[in-house]
C-alpha cells in the first residue's frame, strides 16, 4: 500500500514546525520507525534537531539536498514507516519525485515549509509538493502589525536583500495579514 503525503505550510510563526513535531511524537508514540530530515542551511537552532520557534524540538539528520535523503532511506529497505522533512522551501526542486518514490514505496511523508517567500512568491518546491499532497494544511499566524489572527506572509525587516533566501528568524522576519503587508510595501503595490 502506497504512503500519504502531507503537506504543511504557512508563513514563518504559523506553528509549522510545532506541526511537525507533534506528528513526529505521534508516531514515535505509536513505535512507528522514521526519520527527521532538515536542510543543512537551516542551522538557525541547531545543526542536528529540528526546533520550533517556541522551543520543542526532535533530532533530525541534516541533509545538503534531496539527493541525500533518498540515499538515507533507501538503505532502510522497508524499514521505515514515515519520513519527516522540515523547510522544505530550501530544497531542490528534485524533492518532489523523490518524496513520490518514497510515498509509493509504502512509507507516510510528512513535509513542512514556507509556502511564499518573503516576496510574496510561491516557493517552487513546496508548490509541487502541495499538489502532489494528499492532505494540505496551510497554517496562519497572528500578524506582527495588527494583531489579528489572519496573517499568511512573511515580511522581511531587515533591509533589503536580492536573495528570495536568506536564514533569519525576529530579526528578519515577522508574519503580517495581506492587508498589512500592502502598506508595509505600498511602493510594490502602487
Amino acid at each position: 500500500m502506497s504512503g500519504k503525503l502531507t503537506v504543511v505550510v504557512g508563513p514563518m510563526y504559523s506553528g509549522k514546525t510545532s506541526t511537525l513535531l507533534s506528528m513526529i511524537e505521534i508516531y514515535t508514540l505509536g513505535k512507528k520507525r522514521i526519520k527527521v530530515f532538515k536542510p543543512v542551511i537551516d542551522d538557525r537552532y541547531s545543526s542536528d534537531h529540528v526546533v520550533s520557534h517556541s522551543g520543542q524540538m526532535a533530532e533530525a539528520i541534516n541533509v545538503y539536498d534531496s539527493s541525500e535523503i533518498k540515499e538515507i532511506v533507501s538503505k532502510e529497505k522497508g524499514k521505515l514507516d514515515a519520513i519527516f522533512i522540515d523547510e522544505i522551501n530550501f530544497f531542490d526542486e528534485n524533492l518532489l519525485r523523490i518524496v513520490e518514490e518514497i510515498i509509493f514505496s509504502g512509507v507516510d511523508v510528512f513535509c513542512v515549509g514556507l509556502d511564499l517567500s518573503y516576496k510574496h512568491r510561491p516557493f517552487a518546491v513546496t508548490a509541487n509538493l502541495m499538489a502532489a499532497a494528499d492532505e494540505v494544511i496551510k497554517k496562519k499566524a497572528v500578524c506582527h502589525i495588527c494583531g489579528e489572527y489572519n496573517a499568511t506572509v512573511t515580511h522581511r525587516i531587515s533591509g533589503p536583500t536580492d536573495s528570495e533566501i536568506d536564514i533569519g528568524g525576529m530579526e528578519k522576519y515577522i508574519a503580517v495579514c495581506r492587508d498589512c503587508y500592502k502598506k508595509l510595501n505600498a511602493k510594490d503595490w502602487g
